[in-house]
C-alpha cells in the first residue's frame, strides 16, 4: 500500500512524496552490502599499508572515506579520494603501483577472504589526477568494483595528521591507521563544492552534508564556502528524486542505519535540514 503526504517548504512546495510501507530486500540489495563490506575492508587495509608505505606528509583522505574513518559516518565508501600533496606526482604514482601490488596489502586481505585483482594499469594518469581501479574477489561475493583516486589540484586546506576510528577498525579485523585527513569545516566546503559542481548530482553528498550539520554543529559556521557553490549546491539538493538515494546510497549504509535513515521521509528531512543550514549561510555572508 502507498501512502501520499503533502510536504510543505519554499523549495518543496507541494510535492507528493509516496512512502512506500512495503521495504524488502531484494537480493540485488544483500549483493551490494556484502560488496560493500568487503570494499570497506579493502580501504582499511590499504590505508594500513598506505601509513608505512607511503610518505605521510604526500597526501591526505579527504570525501566519503574521510568522513566514514574520521567523522563517524555511518556510511561506507564505494572508492576512496585522497589529495596529493607532494612535489613529484610521477614518482608518487610509481610507488603506488607497487603498494597496490604488494604482498603486505595481498596477506592482510587474504586473512579476510578477499582477493585484490588489479591488472598494474592506471585507468587515468595525468599531472593533475591518478586514479587506479582494481576488483575484490570473495567467496560467496559477485566481484565488486572500487577505485582509489589521488588529486593534484593545490588544495590550500590544512590537513591533520590522526588515528582513524579504532572502533571501526576493530570491527573490520584491521588496524587503525595513523594518516593525514581533513577537519570538519574542511569536509564541508569540500562536499558542498562537490554537490555543487559534480556532471552528475550525487544523493551521498546530501547525506554527508546532513551528517556533518548535525555531528559538527559549528562546522558550517567555521567554513568558507564560496557563496555561488553554495547557492548552487542549495538548488541542486532540492532537485535529488529519493530513489537515486534508495539506489546509490542506502544499501551502502550500516546495517543498523538502514531503517533510520533509508526511508523516503528520513530523506525528505534530510534534504530540508541541508537546504534551510545552506540558506543560512548565505544569509550569513549578506
Amino acid at each position: 500500500m502507498a501512502v501520499t503526504v503533502n510536504i510543505w517548504h519554499p523549495h518543496l512546495m507541494a510535492k507528493r512524496v509516496p512512502i512506500d510501507r512495503h521495504r524488502s530486500a531484494s537480493n540485488n540489495e544483500t549483493e551490494l552490502r556484502r560488496q560493500g563490506r568487503a570494499i570497506e575492508i579493502f580501504h582499511l587495509a590499504y590505508c594500513q599499508v598506505a601509513a608505512v608505505g607511503l610518505p605521510l606528509d604526500a597526501f591526505a583522505l579527504k570525501g566519503g572515506g574521510n568522513l566514514r574513518f574520521f567523522l563517524r559516518s555511518p556510511r561506507r565508501s564505494a572508492d576512496l579520494d585522497l589529495d596529493y600533496l607532494g612535489r613529484k606526482f610521477g614518482r608518487f604514482g610509481e610507488r603506488m603501483d607497487a603498494l597496490l601490488q604488494s604482498r603486505q596489502l595481498s596477506e592482510l586481505l587474504r586473512l579476510r577472504d578477499i582477493e585484490l585483482r588489479f591488472d598494474g594499469h592506471r585507468a587515468k594518469d595525468t599531472g593533475t589526477v591518478k586514479r587506479w581501479k582494481f576488483q575484490l574477489a570473495r567467496p560467496g561475493m559477485e566481484t565488486a568494483s572500487s577505485k582509489i583516486e589521488f588529486s593534484n589540484w593545490g588544495s590550500t586546506a590544512a590537513p591533520v595528521l590522526e588515528q582513524m576510528d579504532a572502533e571501526l577498525a576493530r570491527r573490520l579485523g584491521g588496524v587503525a591507521a595513523r594518516i593525514k585527513h581533513y577537519l570538519p569545516p574542511d569536509a564541508v566546503e569540500q562536499k558542498i563544492r562537490a554537490l555543487a559542481d559534480r556532471s552528475a548530482t550525487e544523493p551521498r553528498d546530501v547525506f554527508d552534508l546532513d551528517h556533518l550539520f548535525r555531528q559538527y554543529p559549528n562546522a558550517l559556521a567555521q567554513s568558507q564556502p564560496d557563496p555561488k557553490k553554495t547557492l548552487a549546491a542549495r538548488d541542486r539538493a532540492i532537485d535529488i528524486p529519493y530513489q537515486d538515494y534508495k539506489r546509490l546510497v542506502v544499501e551502502y549504509l550500516e546495517e543498523d542505519f538502514k531503517d533510520l535513515y533509508g526511508t523516503e521521509q528520513a530523506w525528505t528531512d534530510m534534504v530540508l535540514r541541508v537546504v534551510e543550514q545552506l540558506e543560512e549561510k548565505l544569509g550569513a555572508g549578506r
